[in-house]
């Protein structure tokens, strides 16, 4: 009898010590973080092309959606991970940038990218703030699979936010029409420099890419980047202030996937 219930014991023994190293073999094999299978992670990138009208632009975004075609050629829409509510776009510029959306997504081709805006758009001119009215609650970027991967299974792009060109006044009422470009690191270049000296700012700045024009404004050190550039060459033309001279630079090469840095570029009155 005490025969039968070593065995006993020892049978259990072992079947839950080969449980044990199933779920451990499990846990270890798949890791942490690991990919589900057939998925990839996408991650949106903000960034912002710059206004030099308004202090402040807040942008009530709610939703971001994604369209993959996956290896068989079937469509579909998903909608990615965000912290949802307002935020002031003119904080990312001169290369800052930040988390809008994240997800798995089958793995395939983007096709697009849809952003579903709340009501609580508006914008702050010389202190004041101005509520805008929508014109398009929903917002469609045509992506094309124009995306960084940073490996197979892992994505990132780029959304550019143009608020100098969404913004209007219109019939009496300030209006939101929001444009927003796309740019993957790979197939786009960069831009930056310093302008010198500090008394030539506050400066603006446009760079001339093909039929895209870019905007910056150098920080209160002068320094400023420009991202998401598609052309080969580009033209920058600088505004300064207190009385110093516009300067135009023409022919600047600009090199995908890498950064074309002007160094310190000294205005003159």
């Amino acid at each position: 009898m005490k025969i039968k219930k070593s065995l006993l014991f020892l049978s259990l023994f072992l079947t839950t010590m080969i449980v044990v190293f199933i779920s451990c073999k499990k846990e270890t094999s798949a890791g942490p973080g690991a990919l589900p299978p057939g998925k990839s992670e996408l991650k949106i990138m903000m960034t912002d092309d710059p206004s030099v009208i308004f202090d402040s632009i807040f942008l009530d975004i709610q939703r971001v959606e994604v369209k993959v075609e996956d290896s068989t050629g079937r469509e579909r829409w998903d909608t990615l991970t965000i912290r949802a509510g307002v935020y002031n776009i003119l904080r990312f510029r001169n290369g800052l940038d930040t988390l809008l959306a994240a997800g798995y997504i089958p793995n395939g081709e983007v096709e697009k990218i849809r952003i579903t805006l709340g009501t609580r758009n508006s914008v702050v001119l010389n202190g004041a703030i101005i509520l805008l009215t929508n014109i398009d609650k929903v917002i469609t970027i045509d992506v094309h699979g124009d995306v960084d991967h940073l490996d197979p299974r892992h994505l990132r792009i780029w959304l550019d936010f143009d608020g100098h060109g969404s913004i209007r006044f219109h019939n009496g009422r300030w209006e939101l029409k929001l444009k927003i470009g796309h740019f993957s690191h790979g197939k786009s270049g960069e831009l930056e420099g310093e302008i010198r000296p500090s008394g030539a700012l506050p400066a603006t700045l446009m760079v001339i890419a093909g039929n895209d024009t870019l905007r910056a404004i150098p920080d209160n050190d002068g320094e400023f980047k420009i991202r998401g550039i598609k052309t080969n060459t580009v033209t920058l033309i600088i505004k300064p202030s207190n009385g110093y001279k516009d300067s135009v630079i023409n022919n600047i090469p600009i090199r995908r996937g890498n950064d074309t840095d002007l160094g310190k570029i000294v205005l003159h009155k």
